[in-house]
């Protein structure tokens, strides 16, 4: 993926200069923690340090896209002054006020390339789509062991640890992002932090987890009743509703609509059942090298939905010190509507 070009060619400047590490990823695919991307109309040149200069050549080798040392940003920063460049594209939203001052101490004519970065990470290529597809695939794979090992008296915190684990078992790069996994009441906490709670007959269980492959996330929650418990029936219902509100999202959503008439599918649902204010986030986001990018599906998203774009349908109920149900899945978007890249069923399950 030439993806330096692409970027490239929508600005009006002489040079680009990439600095965030998300956004170098996507531009040479190779990850790192101290790295500058330079792209003009002739060359793009990777800087980066000893630490990753043999790794960045090696993974770099058939591409082109050239690879130097540079041991600072200030080296770097008089190379592009030598060039003569004046007018230099940044993402302005990414740039920090030392180097803002680094950058004017030059006398750059500054350009916002944080536009052109986000128009073209929000629609995926066919090999991006695959990459995402894997890390579903291993994170699914994952789960589907995890249920088996599952036994009362494991904590979240083992869960979350183990679950990571088997990602990486079956191939996971890193986690997409801080696992969550909840039991009983914890799970009624959107973003809740993985604890010291034990799991015990009759609790709900919601797991939010994902990995990364070759760079992209993968995002999957699920949620099911360890046993059924005597004040379950509440449970049942409430999760029948959030999983009609994930299935008509999922059948009506399609591209050329905004982020607030897809979230408005799942909302209109719940609303039905007196739930909706119970639904307290947005239906979905953005999937990709970063596990939130565009578009957002959220009552004031005016974001339009895309073929090939990815995002996660996720509707969810939260019910303060009881429980909460959250269903979601990654899809890529086609003319038809989504198809989402997880195979493992989402009807209410009782270990």
């Amino acid at each position: 993926m030439d993806n330096t070009r692409k970027i490239f060619r929508e600005l009006k400047a002489d040079a680009m200069l990439t600095i965030s590490s998300d956004l170098r990823t996507y531009l040479t695919g190779f990850p790192s923690s101290f790295g500058l991307v330079y792209t003009d109309a002739q060359e793009t040149i990777f800087f980066t340090d000893p630490r990753y200069a043999e790794g960045a050549k090696a993974a770099l080798k058939d591409t082109y896209i050239n690879v130097e040392i540079a041991q600072s940003e200030e080296s770097v920063l008089d190379f592009i002054k030598g060039k003569k460049i004046r007018r230099l594209a940044v993402p302005i939203e990414r740039v920090t006020l030392p180097l803002y001052e680094k950058l004017h101490a030059r006398r750059f004519r500054l350009t916002d390339s944080t536009p052109a970065f986000t128009r073209a990470m929000s629609v995926k290529s066919e090999e991006e789509i695959a990459c995402i597809a894997k890390a579903c695939a291993i994170a699914e794979e994952a789960y589907t062991e995890l249920l088996g090992m599952l036994k009362e008296g494991m904590t979240e915190n083992e869960t979350a640890g183990l679950l990571e684990y088997l990602m990486r078992k079956y191939g996971a790069e890193d986690r997409s992002f801080e696992t969550i996994a909840a039991f009983g009441s914890g799970s009624s906490v959107p973003h809740h932090a993985a604890g010291q709670t034990k799991l015990k007959k009759g609790m709900p269980v919601l797991l939010d987890f994902g990995c990364k492959y070759k760079g992209y996330c993968s995002d999957i929650t699920r949620t099911f009743l360890f046993g059924k418990g005597e004040d379950s029936e509440e449970f049942v219902r409430a999760y029948n509703a959030v999983y009609d509100a994930h299935t008509i999202a999922a059948d009506k959503i399609r591209p050329g609509m905004t982020g607030r008439q897809a979230d408005a599918f799942a909302r209109d649902k719940l609303k039905e059942q007196g739930l909706d204010k119970f639904f307290t986030h947005s239906l979905g986001h953005g999937i990709g090298i970063n596990i939130h990018e565009y578009p957002r599906l959220s009552m004031a998203s005016d974001n339009v939905l895309e073929c090939g774009m990815v995002f996660s349908i996720e509707p969810g109920v939260y019910f303060e010190n009881k429980f909460g149900i959250r269903i979601e899945d990654s899809v890529h978007l086609e003319e038809s509507g989504p198809v989402s890249f997880m195979k493992t069923d989402k009807k209410l399950m009782v270990l």
